[in-house]
């Protein structure tokens, strides 16, 4: 056990993995600023609140957990503002974000275009009480490193636009300037350049007069995680139905990249100010007879007028 473990966290520092959340969110269709800064405050007049979760490979010990807190809020007409805050459990690794968005929009007569960067403080490092285990040594040296944990600086940057209030696109740079705060001796983690990690999405909203709703089919890739530049190309395929004048939200995904696919389905409703979104996903590789797939929900608060 005990060379098991130093074996995980050597991999921990040696690696030099940037393991990045835009990855795994499903939930970007609809909130946007999961993944791209450049949607920070994209609806005029409007301070969006959202809580969201997800437990990937569900219903077994020690797989990944992701809390997320985020605000978006539109300030005037061209300046959006945005905080998140991010915390992650990932086996015995812990991993810590605190990020700043900020973003300038610019509109024309049927087009709205946003610019956005985010700053980010990140730490990673063993989850509390892991050196207590007493099927390991605690003054090893590389456990008692991945204690103190890294701690870095990321900087990034995305574009979001909005034509004719029914296609969407946009395309986000994470990891742009990855930079360590500290790191133990016993590292070799080095300051990363960009490596080509990006996001990118489109869609398209159609209204269906006959059956009153409206369903807007997408695709997204992302290239993310991996510090050393081998991350894998993943694809979604999205269609998305709104009933009821959006009160109601309805659809499917098919996952695609990595070696393997997958599907999910997609489920919201909206209540006045308060949103709630949950989706589950399922995959084909070898892992998934040994998990209960992935679970996301989003709790979303928008309101008009802050003061209120």
């Amino acid at each position: 056990m005990q060379k098991i473990c130093t074996l995980i966290i050597a991999c921990f520092f040696l690696n030099q993995a940037i393991s990045q959340e835009q990855g795994i969110y499903r939930h970007y269709t609809i909130y946007p600023t999961l993944i791209n800064p450049g949607a920070t405050g994209i609806n005029e007049g409007q301070h969006e609140f959202i809580g969201n979760m997800v437990n990937t490979w569900s219903g077994s010990d020690g797989t990944p957990v992701n809390y997320t807190f985020g605000y978006s809020g539109s300030f005037g007409k061209s300046v959006g503002l945005g905080l998140q805050l991010m915390n992650e459990t990932n086996a015995a690794i812990s991993r810590f974000k605190a990020s700043i968005a900020y973003a300038y929009k610019v509109k024309f007569d049927n087009a709205n275009f946003s610019i956005g960067m985010t700053t980010e403080f990140q730490q990673k490092r063993l989850r509390n009480g892991i050196l207590n285990d007493p099927s390991i040594d605690p003054t090893d040296a590389y456990l008692l490193a991945a204690n103190d944990g890294v701690k870095f600086f990321d900087f990034g940057l995305g574009i979001h636009a909005k034509i004719n209030q029914t296609l969407t696109l946009g395309v986000a740079l994470p990891n742009m300037v990855h930079t360590y705060i500290t790191k133990p001796d016993i590292a070799s983690t080095e300051d990363q350049k960009y490596l080509g990690n990006f996001v990118g999405y489109l869609s398209n909203r159609f209204k269906v007069n006959d059956f009153d709703f409206e369903v807007e089919p997408g695709i997204a890739v992302r290239k993310v995680s991996a510090g050393d530049g081998s991350a894998p190309l993943l694809g979604d395929v999205n269609v998305t139905g709104y009933f009821l004048d959006n009160r109601l939200t309805g659809g499917l995904s098919y996952h695609f990249g990595a070696g393997q696919s997958g599907g999910g389905v997609l489920l919201g409703i909206m209540l006045n100010k308060v949103s709630i979104y949950y989706s589950f996903d399922i995959y084909s590789g070898d892992y998934q007879p040994y998990n209960n797939g992935k679970h996301e929900v989003t709790l979303g608060v928008a309101l008009s007028d802050i003061k209120k």
